[in-house]
C-alpha cells in the first residue's frame, strides 16, 4: 500500500504545487522530489521525464518567490494568513456541530456565571455616576492614622459639615465640592409611610451637572440659615408613583416629619442621586433638624456623616486633586494632633467609602473565585475535548508538518479553533449574564421587607462588562487551547503518516496531560460540592436553631416617635398610654418596651471599665422594661431582672442585667451578681444573668450583652413588643387604631419576631441554593469529562481490547483494567480536592450556624457521591470494552 501523502499527487505538475507550499531552497525541492522519484517511476513515468516535468513547474515559481522576498516582507500577509485560519477554524467547527455545541455551552455558563458576579460589582462600585462628564466627578473620603477620639454616624470615613465648608473653600484644583447625607423621614398625608432622602447642600446638582426637569434647583441663599429653607427637589420616580407626574406640583407642599416643605423642582429621570439607596427627594442640608430631629448635627466639627463629591478643573488630574486636598487635611489635623488623614479621591461611584468597598469586594471576590472554579472545570472539560480531536486529526497535522508548515504555524492555527469557541462561549456568556442580572436583581428586591427601600443598581450592559467578559473568553482560551496545541504538534511523521499510532512522539506524556485534566475537574468539583454541602447543612441548622427566646405569637411596632418631633418627656406619656391601651386588648398575655428588637438588624454599643486597674470594654447594649425577659422567654439563671419600678422613674443606667456569656467572659469562674462596672461617671451594678440569646445575629450566640432599665431617656426611640395568642395581622390592626387614636401621624411598622429570623434565612437560602447549583453542574461537568477520557482510551484501545479477549482475559478482568486506571486519577483528585476543601470550609465557618466547618458527614457524603459518580463514567465505557468483537478488533485501523 502506498504512503498516504503521495496519494493525491498522480501528476509532476500536482507534485510541484504540492512542493512548492515548502517555500524552501531549490536543492530542497530537488531532494524531495528525487526522494519521490522511485515511487512515480514504478508508476509509469520515465524517470527522466518525470524529473524535467517536475523542475520546470518548480524553477519559474522558486524564481518568482525569491523575487518577492527581495522586495520584503508584505504586512497584509501576515493579515492574510489570520483571515485564513479563521476562515477554517469556521470551516472546521462547522463540520463538527456536536463538539462544538457541548463546547460553547460549557463556556457560555462559565463566563456567564463570572460575568454576572462581575456585573453587580461592576453597578455597585465601579460605574460612574449617572451625571454629566462623569469621569470628572471624584468621590472624596478620609482615613485616620494616629489616636482620634471621632464621633460617627454614618461611617468614620465621612466628613463633619466644618470639614466640608475647609474643603470647599481652601481646594484650587476642584470647580466645586457638595455634601450629601442620607435620612429616612416620615411622609404625612392620608396614609404616613416612610421615605428614603438626601440633605445636600445648595451647590449639590450643580457640582453633578444634573439640571432638574421641572422647577429649579437650590439657590445660595437656602443653604445659610439652619431649619430656614423647607425646600425639596423630588426624584423623578417618587414624582410619578406619588403623585401620578402631576406638573402642577411645583409650588405646593409635601409633609416631611411634620413639617411642610415646597416643591420647587423634579430630577431629571434615571438620576438616583449619589447613594445605593435612590433618593425620593433632596432637601438642603440646613433642614438636618427637620431631617434629624434631635441633633446638631451641623455644628460638630469632629462628628463624620457627610458623603462629599467635586467636579475636577478642566486639565486637573485625580493625582492633582488629591494632593491638593492632603494639603488642606494636613491643616485641619494640626487641630487634632497626633492624628493623621489620608484622603481617598477617586472617581466616584455609587460605593465609595473605603470600609463598604472593602466588604464589597472581599464578597465579589470570593464569589468570583466560586465561580470561577465552574469555569476552571469546564476550560479542562473542553481541553480534554480538544486533546481527543487533536489525535484524530494527527493525519492532517503530520501532512501540513511534511509539506513544510513550522510548528508555531500549527500551534496558531489551532489556537485560533480555541479562541473562535472563547469567543462564541463569551457571547452566549453575556446575554445568559444579562438575562440572570435582571432575574437576581428583581429576586433581591423583592426579597427585602416591604419597609426597606430599594436599590439603585444600573446593570445594563457597558464596556467593562463586555471588556470582561472578552477578557475572560481569551484566558479561557489559553487555558484550555495551548495544552492541547502544543501536543497536538508533537507528531512522529513517520509513524503518523503511515498510521502507526497515535501521532504523538510520547503516549505518556499525552495520557498524564488527561490524567492531569481530570484530576484537576474532581478537585475542583470536590470544593463546589463540599462547600455546597456545609452551606446545606449550615441553612438546616439554622431552621432549627434556636434564637434563645419566643418567635411565635409575638409581634414587634416600630414608632417613628423621634421623626415625629418628640421630646423623650412626650415620648415617654405616649408609650405609657399605649402601653395601657394594648394591655387591655383581649389575648394579650404580655406588653413590653425595647430600645433594640433582637434580630432587627440595629446595634448600640458602648464602652464600660471594669477590673483593677480599670480596663475599657466594648459591650453591646439594650433598654428594656421589666416583662421583657418574661414575654421573650429569656429566662433569669442568676439573680433576678428588673421591677416595674425600675423601669417606669429610673433616670440613671446605674443597674444591668448581664449574658451568661458575658459573665463567663468578664467573670470568669466566679458569681457575677453583685459585681461593678463604670460607663462615664455612672457605676453599674450587676444585679442578674440572663440566659444566652441570638439578638444581634442568627449565626452565633452573642458573645457580650448587657440589658439596662428603659429610663426617661431614649423613650422617642423604643419599640412595643407584644405576645398574644390572636393572630399577628389582628393584633397589628389594633395596635394600629391604638396609635392613630394617640396620634395620626405616627407610622407603626408592625412584624412578628419569625419575620426578623426569615430575613437571617433568606440570604442563607440564596448563597446555599447558588453553591448547590454551581455544584450540580460543576458534578455534571466533572462526570462528562471522566466519561469522555475513559471513553477516548477505550476507542483507541480497541484493538489491544481485542488481542486481551484473543488471550483469555475474561469481563471482569477488563472492567477492572480500564476502571482501574480510569479512577487513579480521580482518586489523585479526590485527595487534593479534601485538603482544599479543608481550607475552604475554614474560611465558610462564619456562614455555617455552628455545623463544623469539617463536618464528617459532608465530607463523607460528598466524597462518596462523587466516587459513586466517576465509577459510573468509567464504567459504562469499560462494559463496552468488554462487548468487543476479537475478530472486528483485530482488523480495526
Amino acid at each position: 500500500m502506498k504512503d498516504p501523502i503521495t496519494a493525491p499527487f498522480k501528476t509532476p505538475p500536482r507534485l510541484a504545487c504540492w512542493l512548492l507550499r515548502l517555500r524552501l531552497s531549490k536543492a530542497h525541492y530537488e531532494c524531495i522530489a528525487g526522494d519521490l522519484f522511485e515511487e512515480y517511476s514504478t508508476g509509469g513515468h520515465p524517470a527522466s521525464w518525470f524529473w524535467q516535468q517536475t523542475l520546470s513547474v518548480i524553477t519559474p515559481k522558486f524564481e518568482h518567490q525569491k523575487h518577492s522576498a527581495s522586495q520584503g516582507t508584505n504586512p497584509m500577509n501576515l493579515f492574510s494568513g489570520f483571515a485564513k485560519d479563521i476562515q477554517y477554524a469556521v470551516r472546521t467547527l462547522r463540520l463538527n456541530v456536536g463538539f462544538t455545541a457541548v463546547a460553547v455551552l460549557a463556556l457560555g455558563f462559565g463566563i456567564g456565571v463570572n460575568t454576572t458576579v462581575f456585573t453587580f460589582l461592576n453597578a455597585v462600585a465601579l460605574r460612574p455616576l449617572p451625571v454629566r462628564d462623569a469621569s470628572s466627578i471624584v468621590s472624596i473620603y478620609q482615613t485616620f492614622r494616629g489616636p482620634t477620639n471621632r464621633s460617627v454616624d454614618g461611617a468614620i470615613s465621612y466628613f463633619s459639615y466644618p470639614e466640608f465648608q475647609t474643603y470647599r473653600d481652601q481646594n484650587k484644583t476642584l470647580s466645586g465640592i457638595a455634601a450629601s447625607a442620607l435620612v429616612y423621614v416620615s411622609l404625612g398625608g392620608t396614609t404616613p409611610r416612610s421615605l428614603a432622602g438626601q440633605i445636600v447642600t445648595c451647590n449639590y446638582f450643580t457640582v453633578l451637572g444634573r439640571t432638574p426637569a421641572l422647577g429649579r434647583e437650590f439657590t445660595k441663599e437656602e443653604c445659610e440659615t439652619p431649619n430656614e429653607a423647607p425646600v425639596a427637589v423630588l426624584g423623578h420616580d417618587f414624582w410619578s408613583s406619588q403623585f401620578h407626574a402631576d406638573p402642577s406640583l411645583i409650588g405646593k407642599t409635601i409633609v416631611i416629619n411634620r413639617r411642610a416643605l415646597t416643591v420647587i423642582g423634579v430630577a431629571p429621570k434615571g438620576f438616583p442621586g449619589t447613594s445605593l439607596v435612590p433618593a425620593a427627594f433632596w432637601a438642603p442640608i440646613t433642614m438636618q433638624p427637620t431631617m434629624i430631629p434631635g441633633r446638631k448635627n451641623l455644628e460638630k466639627s469632629n462628628l463624620s456623616w457627610l458623603e462629599m463629591v467635586g467636579r475636577l478643573e478642566p486639565g486637573v488630574s485625580i493625582s492633582q486633586a488629591r494632593a491638593d486636598l492632603s494639603v488642606i487635611a494636613d491643616r485641619i489635623d494640626q487641630t487634632y494632633v497626633p492624628r493623621k488623614t489620608v484622603l481617598a479621591v477617586d472617581v466616584a461611584t455609587l460605593l465609595g467609602d473605603p470600609e463598604s468597598r472593602t466588604i464589597l469586594f472581599a464578597g465579589g471576590s470570593a464569589a468570583l473565585l466560586a465561580v470561577g472554579l465552574v469555569l476552571m472545570i469546564a476550560c479542562a472539560n473542553i481541553a480534554n475535548l480538544m486533546l481527543a480531536r487533536a489525535a484524530a486529526r494527527q493525519k492532517e497535522i503530520a501532512i501540513r508538518l511534511a509539506t513544510g508548515a513550522s510548528r508555531w504555524r500549527l500551534v496558531r492555527m489551532l489556537l485560533t479553533e480555541s479562541v473562535l469557541i472563547a469567543v462564541m462561549g463569551g457571547a452566549a456568556g453575556v446575554v445568559m449574564a444579562n438575562w440572570s442580572s435582571q432575574f437576581l436583581l428583581q429576586f433581591v428586591v423583592a426579597s427585602l421587607p416591604s419597609d426597606l427601600p430599594g436599590v439603585a443598581l444600573n446593570i445594563e450592559l457597558d464596556l467593562r462588562i463586555l471588556g470582561y467578559a472578552f477578557l475572560i473568553s481569551l484566558l479561557t482560551s489559553a487555558a484550555f487551547g495551548l495544552a492541547p496545541a502544543f501536543q497536538a504538534t508533537r507528531v512522529d511523521l513517520n509513524s503518523a503518516l503511515k498510521d502507526e499510532g497515535s501521532g504523538l512522539t510520547t503516549g505518556a506524556s499525552r495520557s498524564w496531560l488527561r490524567a492531569a485534566l481530570v484530576s484537576v475537574q474532581v478537585s475542583v468539583c470536590l470544593v463546589l460540592l463540599v462547600a455546597a454541602g456545609l452551606l446545606m447543612r449550615g441553612l438546616q441548622a439554622a431552621q432549627s436553631v434556636d434564637p434563645g427566646f419566643k418567635t411565635t405569637n409575638t409581634l414587634t411596632a416600630e414608632l417613628d416617635l423621634k421623626r415625629q418631633g418628640y421630646t423623650d418627656a412626650r415620648a415617654a406619656v405616649f408609650n405609657r398610654q399605649l402601653v395601657e391601651i394594648v394591655s387591655g386588648f383581649p389575648g394579650i398575655d404580655a406588653v413590653s418596651l425595647a430600645g433594640l428588637i433582637p434580630l432587627s438588624g440595629s446595634n448600640r454599643e458602648t464602652v464600660v471599665e471594669m477590673g483593677t486597674p480599670p480596663v475599657k470594654r466594648h459591650i453591646r447594649i439594650n433598654s428594656v422594661s421589666h416583662q421583657y425577659f418574661a414575654l421573650m422567654g429569656i429566662p433569669i439563671v442568676r439573680g433576678r431582672g428588673f421591677t416595674e419600678a425600675e423601669t417606669r422613674e429610673r433616670t440613671l443606667e446605674d443597674i444591668a442585667v448581664i449574658s451568661e456569656a458575658t459573665a463567663r467572659r468578664f467573670w470568669p469562674g466566679e458569681d457575677p451578681v453583685g459585681k461593678q462596672m463604670r460607663h462615664e461617671d455612672t457605676l453599674i451594678e450587676v444585679i442578674g444573668v440572663a440566659r444566652d440569646a441570638r439578638s444581634t445575629s442568627l449565626s452565633a450566640v452573642d458573645s457580650t450583652y448587657v440589658y439596662f432599665p428603659v429610663t426617661e431617656t431614649g423613650q422617642s426611640t423604643l419599640s412595643l413588643l407584644i405576645h398574644s395568642s390572636e393572630p399577628p395581622v389582628a393584633v397589628a390592626r389594633r395596635v394600629r387604631s391604638a396609635v392613630g387614636s394617640l396620634d395620626s401621624a405616627v407610622i407603626v411598622n408592625a412584624k412578628t419576631i419569625q419575620e426578623y429570623v426569615d430575613f437571617w434565612k433568606k440570604p442563607s437560602l440564596l448563597v446555599a441554593a447558588v453553591a448547590a447549583t454551581l455544584g450540580f453542574v460543576g458534578l455534571l461537568l466533572a462526570s462528562v469529562g471522566i466519561y469522555g477520557v475513559i471513553s477516548y482510551g477505550v476507542n483507541r484501545r480497541i484493538r489491544e481490547m481485542g488481542i486481551r479477549i484473543t488471550l483469555g482475559a475474561d469481563t471482569r478482568e477488563i472492567l477492572t483494567l480500564v476502571v482501574g486506571q480510569g479512577m487513579r486519577p480521580v482518586l489523585a483528585g479526590l485527595g487534593v480536592g479534601l485538603l482544599a476543601s479543608a481550607g475552604v470550609a475554614k474560611l465558610m465557618s462564619f456562614a455555617l450556624y455552628g455545623v463544623n466547618p469539617i463536618d464528617p458527614l459532608t465530607f463523607i457524603g460528598v466524597s462518596a457521591c462523587l466516587t459513586a459518580v466517576a465509577l459510573l463514567a468509567c464504567y459504562l465505557p469499560a462494559r463496552r470494552a468488554t462487548r468487543v468483537d476479537p475478530m472486528v478488533a483485530l482488523r480495526y485501523e
